[in-house]
């Protein structure tokens, strides 16, 4: 007569509903199995492969090859053996190929001899290697799902993967009729359930089998350089890409004679030029003068002892804050002479200056630029419209006429105690051998490429010291302008600067300063050791986020690995490389890479007869 009254239960709200969870990033729109493929969704399709035939050598990293296909999951699943039965199964089989060896040797049969003996060594040193602790022994399934948008596509990167892995005398099996398990074991859970493929490899061959973290370490944009050794894929490199991928765009080159450096380095600035980046070259050997010419379409300035080079190392630009407000940094100008007069000292008397010379230095040039009333103001550069000092008569500002060692000279002269100064100075005077810079400036930095040839100067002070002051005049002129404008300042040879404190101290200030003027310092040389050796050559390579190692003396291999961490597998490839490859660190991720140049290129950027174009 009664109905039991039920109450009503709540329904609890579930605020976890339809949040995605870890496998719903990797699981497919949808799953159909065919004969040898799968389709995952819409213009998406798979096939899974297992490895069945590996390598008698295998080398680190092999399998990255299979990602220039792009779209490929490996999978690697590895179970250790226990080392009793390991053990009892290696002594077996070498106790079967002794008495295979025994019987062949009674029948007469020679020729499969060198084959058992080769057999018997390799599970003899395993056995050993176990036994003593050294060495493990691992089952390894490695799983390779193919991924593509269309069948044709699908079939394409197929053989093009069975072609890659036969390079290696590798074998891939489809797994014909069973993709979905396929699938599942190459997901990233690590359920294997592919059990029938696994195959034993020690720890070094598990090793081998893993993919480095980025092989190409190709950057989205940028210049193309060359291939990759390991994968043949194309490397392409943007110094300005900034963070994640470099810090700063900063460059060190390091190889001895032969080993490809000039030619890297010029392929580097004339495609640099395509995607508007402006450099100054300061080139020692004049090497660059054809590429600068012919293919990047800049100019070529050479300075030669005994005559003006229209570069006055005592002249002044405007430098741009970070604030958008342009001023006069007289202090950093006086810091550049300061270095560069340290070094001639150092080089002439054997010394360097003292604190009375270095202030009475200081205090001439403050004095010059005072006298003609410059201050860190941009308009205490320029006289105001009307007559000049050349007779004409100008509407807008004139650039006031900058002080120039002479005038140094004779500043210098008449300050008490100051004479030994001013006597090392004379010979940088105009009408001598090295007064190249007793000028005003008639330079412009206009072209894509400007290069400073200096093949003239044969003394290696002397081009030290024209080195230094191009590189201080390059600084003012085009590093601190233009801000928005991408550019790089090469400086070959730059082992010079090692051998002086302060002009050491100089490149690394350019260094540590070129992040903020939008401009990239490129440090190349033959003689690495000057750099590893000094504190300041340290400190400029710390600075440098790309790394570019070609060949290297086999005297310093052991300091190169050490000093840039690499790995000692590193030392084979610095010793073996040919003239353009080379390993290249971006932020510490390192590959190796084949230097490539076109048929077109060629006869502009190869310095020995006979380089083949890639």
């Amino acid at each position: 007569m009664f109905k039991a009254f039920k109450k009503p239960q709540k329904t609890e709200i579930d605020i976890e509903k339809n949040v995605p969870r870890l496998h719903d990033l990797f699981s497919p729109d949808g799953l159909e199995e065919r004969f040898d493929m799968l389709a995952l969704g819409a213009s998406k399709y798979c096939r899974v492969y297992v490895l069945t035939v590996y390598p008698r050598e295998i080398s680190v990293a092999w399998l990255d090859r299979i990602f220039s296909l792009g779209s490929v999951d490996l999978s690697v699943h590895v179970d250790p053996i226990p080392d009793r039965k390991i053990v009892y199964k290696l002594t077996e089989k070498v106790a079967s190929a002794q008495a295979q060896r025994v019987v062949d040797m009674k029948a007469g049969n020679i020729l499969r001899l060198p084959y058992l003996e080769n057999v018997i060594g390799d599970l003899e040193s395993v056995r050993s290697a176990i036994q003593t602790n050294r060495e493990r022994m691992f089952y390894v399934t490695v799983v390779i799902a193919l991924h593509a948008f269309s069948e044709e596509e699908l079939e394409r990167k197929s053989n093009i993967l069975d072609d890659i892995l036969a390079r290696n005398s590798a074998y891939l099996r489809v797994l014909v009729m069973r993709q979905v398990d396929g699938l599942k074991s190459a997901l990233p859970v690590g359920n294997l359930v592919i059990q029938d493929y696994n195959r034993n490899l020690t720890t070094g061959g598990v090793a081998a089998m893993m993919p480095v973290s980025n092989p190409d370490l190709s950057h989205p944009g940028g210049v193309f350089i060359g291939y990759s050794m390991f994968t043949g894929a194309p490397v392409f490199y943007n110094s300005f890409i900034g963070p994640p991928h470099l810090p700063n765009q900063h460059m060190a080159c390091f190889g001895f004679s032969g080993s490809g450096k000039s030619t890297a380095l010029k392929i580097l600035v004339a495609r640099s030029t395509l995607v508007g980046i402006k450099s100054v070259i300061i080139d020692p050997e004049g090497e660059y003068r054809s590429m600068v010419e012919k293919l990047a379409g800049g100019e070529v300035v050479k300075i030669a002892p005994g005559r003006p080079t229209g570069i006055n190392p005592l002249d002044l630009e405007t430098e741009e804050e970070k604030d958008g407000r342009e001023v006069i940094n007289i202090t950093d100008k006086v810091s550049e002479i300061r270095a560069l007069f340290s070094a001639v000292v150092q080089n002439s008397a054997g010394r360097g200056l003292d604190p009375r010379e270095a202030a009475m230095l200081e205090e001439s040039l403050r004095e010059e630029y005072d006298f003609r009333g410059i201050k860190s103001n941009p308009d205490s550069l320029y006289e105001p419209g009307g007559k000049s000092e050349d007779g004409k008569h100008y509407i807008s500002p004139v650039r006031k006429k900058m002080p120039t060692l002479s005038d140094l000279y004779k500043r210098l002269i008449a300050k008490p105690g100051c004479s030994d100064l001013a006597v090392l100075l004379k010979p940088f005077l105009a009408g001598s051998s090295l007064g190249m810079f007793d000028c005003q400036t008639s330079v412009n930095l206009n072209a894509p490429v400007v290069c400073f040839d200096l093949s003239d100067i044969r003394d290696e002070f002397t081009r030290f010291y024209a080195t230094f002051v191009v590189l201080g005049w390059a600084w003012q002129k085009f590093a601190q302008k233009e801000r928005h404008v991408r550019k790089r300042i090469v400086v070959d040879e730059a082992w010079m600067f090692m051998k002086y404190n302060e002009s050491a101290e100089f490149l690394e200030i350019v260094a540590r300063r070129g992040r903020k003027h939008n401009t990239s310092l490129l440090v190349a040389s033959q003689h690495i050791e000057e750099f590893l050796g000094r504190e300041k050559g340290r400190a400029v390579i710390s600075n440098c986020a790309t790394i570019m190692l070609l060949r290297q003396s086999p005297t310093v291999i052991d300091d190169v690995v050490e000093a840039f961490h690499l790995a000692s597998g590193a030392r084979r490839y610095l010793e073996d490389f040919v003239p353009g490859e080379c390993l290249l660190s971006l932020a510490g991720a390192t590959t190796a890479v084949r230097i490539s140049f076109t048929q077109y290129e060629q006869p502009f950027v190869t310095t020995t007869p006979g380089e083949s174009a890639v």
